[in-house]
């Protein structure tokens, strides 16, 4: 692509191709297990707007890098599942390597009195983890009660990078920004009988960064993302063929965290509706 005006420098032309090769096998070592692999290859390229996209206003300012490289990334994974006389157990291996990682990031210059955002390749990110993942019915012996959990654990570092936020080697071994250690998802459902359902869920997620050198250490304040941990319950009522009502209550627990800006605290919902 070619862009030129009167206020912008002719951009030189660019054409780049690229593969992405995906693959999987799957094999049944037992009439109740199944093991899978995969391993992929991935490229995302730059926006028209990062590549060529400056802007600026009178408090903010986003800079445009013609230059930037493509994000490519292999992801493998490792799978072993098995079939449970009430459910479904998965436990899954993962690793991705991606060079060239496009990330903005938003800095404010003091001098200029503007927040100045661009958009960087990061050298290399290596990423590794596990996932535990449980789906079930009639849990523990109790009829018409199910339950799906998952919990993963992730390790994800700057391996490379020859950009920096502040300093030289300021991102070298930090966390990859939007990536927690820990995070965890559960949910309960029990029919209580065949009109009324009552549902509770809970989701946690542990420490993350929303910059490349992990200096946001206070995720509870504007701009930053914090751990949480919430609960939430939802009932149905089955009022006949036609109407059925429900009521819930996110964030039960009233829980305080951010992602950027505070999420909602407690909040209530109804619901009436009506099928022809």
């Amino acid at each position: 692509t070619r862009i030129a005006s009167a206020n912008l420098p002719p951009y030189a032309a660019r054409s780049e191709r690229y593969v992405s090769p995906k693959a999987a096998l799957s094999f049944e070592p037992g009439r109740h297990w199944l093991l899978k692999a995969s391993l992929g290859r991935a490229v995302r390229m730059p926006t028209v707007s990062e590549l060529y996209g400056a802007t600026s206003s009178a408090n903010a300012q986003f800079i445009n890098d013609p230059n930037l490289r493509p994000e490519r990334s292999w992801t493998a994974e490792l799978s072993g599942e098995q079939e449970l006389s009430n459910g479904l157990f998965r436990l899954t291996a993962f690793m991705e390597n991606t060079r060239d990682a496009l990330y903005s990031q938003t800095t404010f210059d003091p001098a200029a009195n503007k927040n100045i955002s661009r958009v960087q390749n990061v050298g290399r990110i290596g990423t590794q983890g596990v996932e535990a993942v449980y789906n079930g019915d009639d849990v523990g012996g109790v009829r018409e009660l199910a339950f799906n959990g998952s919990v993963t654990y992730a390790q994800s570092l700057i391996k490379d990078n020859a950009g920096f936020v502040t300093t030289p080697g300021d991102t070298l071994g930090k966390w990859q920004p939007n990536i927690p250690r820990w995070r965890a998802a559960a949910l309960a459902s029990y029919r209580i009988d065949p009109a009324w359902t009552a549902s509770l869920g809970a989701r946690y997620s542990g420490t993350q960064f929303r910059t490349l050198n992990n200096a946001d250490i206070n995720g509870r304040t504007y701009q930053g993302v914090s751990p949480y941990l919430t609960v939430d319950l939802r009932v149905h009522w089955k009022i006949d063929k036609q109407w059925r009502a429900a009521f819930g209550i996110d964030n039960l627990n009233n829980a305080r965290f951010w992602n950027f800006h505070p999420y909602p605290q407690r909040t209530y919902s109804a619901e009436l509706a009506f099928s022809l």
